[in-house]
């Protein structure tokens, strides 16, 4: 509607706090400290963006005064164009913000000191670009900070110099601006006067605008619950890889939640252990006060080096005052100085939190909080279990003096305690072999039984510290139709051993033949979910009845792991006993019927997911994995088309074979070569037949 422009020099502060009086002299600052400042009465029609559409309906002109503080144009946009257009060498010569689009040249403190500039960013002009360039003419100079007319007061007015304070939040901050002469000083002081006093009246139209009518308590206070969907068609910032997205969000500059990476991901769906779900509470007039609402931003996280922004969105607060949980999505813009990449959206829901709500969040995040300040694979009571426990020994006396014994783990045999509690390793490798006479009859089929003894591994990585002994502390999960068993845990062994007194022997009643035996080898972890070190999927339809099978099988994580990796090996031995070899040969005849196995704790839930899948999700629902079935049926179409093209060619003798024969010529008395389609195909098709 209106603005008034001087041109100023800003002095250095001689106080590093910023909160002094003394600057240095005119004479003795960079022309680079130039400046100008303007007084500015805008005429708003909305200050959110229009993220939903319902919302963007004015009920009145509404008016705002700030003092905005420029610098020259080439100060600020040289280096970020040379960093979108890639020359790093130029971009480096000053230092550039591009979450706000400042610019500090090396080896100059705009701000004095680290906590002025951290205080000074809360003035910068708004973050999010409508990603057409349209920015307002202010010849030749950008403008760096936005100050409300609220915050800015006038300290000191001597001659043609005058000392301004910035005020925010019960901080603030000093800062001399030197006019042109001393009537440019008068004017400025009158304008600014004039809009104080103004104040007042202009705020509470804002505010009344921004409400629409919504009536608010003067101490309302929102508590909000919000889940972050997912994501699609997120950019890629790096070459050949989708991107790693997460979003972190802010309100008056300040984060109040951030979500945990998904790796290499552009359709991203975040869950509770990503952080998905937040609680946020504002006051009801802070939250209206607010100019940009509540921003999201999506980033790439990289390892190395700064996370590359994908681009954000905000949303107001009407929408968030009246939002009742509904799923939206909102589309991507870019930053200041960022790349526009013109895709991406993200879904998100919110609504009031209810009083379950703030007292679930408040246990998962104590959960969260005692997660992280435990150690998984550093199992403090076993690592110093494993330094205080002597596993090996060399015998001193008797008929085994000299040899190297080691102590059988999980324990020796009851009835023959002396005598097993340490053996050697040729002791170890009989004992184990014995039969077993601890077994554990399970499962509800009564087609036959599958007798399973777990024998031993060998070769395993080892999973834990490697400090002083301690080592992986291994156990075997089985899963058999509706039956899940495990044995017991031999603790700091690589290579270990199932005795036959432990419990490692198991009996499957068998509901149908085709069913599949799932194995799979963990190292035990007490303050977290057990590691998977192998497994091994067994077809027993291809073993025969009433024979004893000893089987070694290599482990692999996943279908996906490389097959020359290492993963060691474990040993078992198996016998089918069926009913009836009828019985069982009808009943492949039959679909087998779908099983649950119920367990009742989550770490048992992932043991046999991970025993059953893997480590990775070989069904997991992605448009790679559509895209890729799509591809194979196409082919599947391809020759299908070709199939039923070279059938018909042999039924209808179609000539594809081509003979040059000798064809005499009357006219010219000579002979000519003449190409003729001779269905030779269908001729040895024909023979063939015969």
């Amino acid at each position: 509607k209106s603005a008034d422009v001087w041109e100023v020099t800003c002095p250095l502060s001689i106080n590093p706090s910023g909160k002094g009086h003394h600057f240095l002299p005119a004479h003795l600052t960079p022309a680079k400290r130039r400046r100008r400042v303007s007084v500015e009465v805008h005429k708003v029609k909305s200050i959110f963006g229009s993220t939903i559409a319902e919302d963007v309906n004015p009920l009145s002109d509404t008016e705002v005064c700030y003092v905005r503080i420029l610098e020259h144009r080439t100060n600020v946009l040289e280096p970020i164009a040379h960093k979108l257009k890639g020359d790093a060498k130029k971009a480096k010569k000053g230092t550039v913000n591009f979450f706000t689009g400042s610019l500090r040249n090396k080896g100059e403190d705009d701000d004095d000191s680290i906590s002025d500039r951290s205080f000074m960013e809360s003035f910068r002009e708004p973050l999010i670009t409508d990603g057409k360039g349209g920015d307002q003419n202010f010849e030749g100079w950008q403008p760096k900070y936005k100050i409300s007319l609220q915050m800015f007061h006038i300290v000191q007015r001597k001659k043609r110099t005058l000392i301004a304070a910035f005020e925010a939040k019960g901080h603030s901050i000093h800062r001399e601006f030197i006019f042109e002469d001393e009537p440019a000083v008068s004017d400025f002081c009158a304008i600014i006067e004039k809009n104080k006093k103004l104040l007042d009246s202009r705020l509470k139209d804002r505010l009344d605008f921004t409400l629409g009518g919504i009536k608010l308590t003067k101490v309302e206070e929102l508590t909000l619950l919000f889940d972050i969907c997912s994501g699609s068609n997120l950019p890629r910032s790096d070459l050949g890889k989708d991107s790693d997205p997460y979003i972190s969000i802010r309100f008056n500059g300040k984060k109040i939640h951030k979500t945990g990476y998904i790796s290499t991901e552009a359709n991203p769906i975040w869950t509770l252990q990503k952080g998905a779900l937040f609680i946020w509470k504002v006051g009801a007039l802070e939250l209206f006060q607010s100019e940009e609402g509540l921003i999201f931003e999506v980033k790439d996280y990289d390892t190395i080096g700064s996370n590359d922004s994908l681009g954000a969105f905000n949303i107001n607060a009407r929408t968030l005052y009246k939002w009742n949980g509904e799923r939206r999505e909102f589309a991507l813009k870019p930053l200041l100085g960022e790349k526009d990449y013109q895709n991406g959206k993200i879904s998100l829901r919110v609504r009031r939190a209810t009083d379950h709500d703030i007292e679930f969040m408040e246990k998962f995040n104590e959960k969260s909080i005692s997660n992280l300040i435990t150690f998984p694979n550093i199992k403090a009571g076993n690592t110093l279990k494993s330094i205080m426990t002597v596993h090996t020994k060399k015998e001193k006396e008797g008929p085994d003096k000299g040899r190297t014994k080691y102590l059988i783990r999980p324990g020796p045999d009851p009835k023959r305690k002396e005598e097993t509690v340490w053996l050697t390793k040729e002791k170890i490798e009989e004992e184990s072999t014995r039969q077993s006479y601890n077994w554990t009859d399970i499962g509800s089929g009564t087609l036959g039984k599958v007798f399973v003894e777990v024998l031993g591994c060998d070769k395993l990585p080892n999973l834990d510290t490697g400090a002083l002994g301690d080592k992986t502390d291994s156990f075997v999960s089985l899963v058999y139709e509706d039956c899940f068993a495990r044995t017991d845990i031999v603790a700091d062994c690589l290579s270990p051993r199932w005795m036959p007194w432990t419990q490692r022997a198991f009996i499957f009643n068998m509901m149908h033949t085709s069913s599949q035996l799932f194995l799979a080898v963990f190292d035990s972890d007490e303050n977290s979910s057990h590691d998977l070190i192998g497994r091994v999927s067994i077809d027993i339809s291809n073993f025969r009845s009433n024979s004893t099978y000893l089987l070694q099988y290599n482990l692999y994580p996943t279908a996906c792991a490389p097959r020359e990796a290492n993963f060691g090996t474990i040993k078992i031995r198996l016998r089918m006993e069926l009913e009836d070899e009828r019985t069982r040969l009808l009943s492949n005849f039959q679909l087998p019927e779908s099983v649950y196995v119920n367990v009742d704790n989550k770490k048992d839930f992932d043991v046999i997911k991970q025993t059953v899948e893997g480590n990775v999700d070989m069904k997991r629902y992605n448009l790679v994995t559509i895209y890729s079935f799509c591809d194979e049926l196409w082919a599947y179409l391809t020759i299908y088309y070709a199939l039923t093209d070279a059938f018909l060619s042999l039924i209808f003798w179609r000539g594809y074979s081509i003979i040059s024969l000798p064809v005499p010529s009357y006219s010219t008395r000579s002979v000519e070569w003449v190409d003729v389609g001779f269905p030779i195909h269908s001729l040895v098709a024909f023979i063939c037949t015969i």
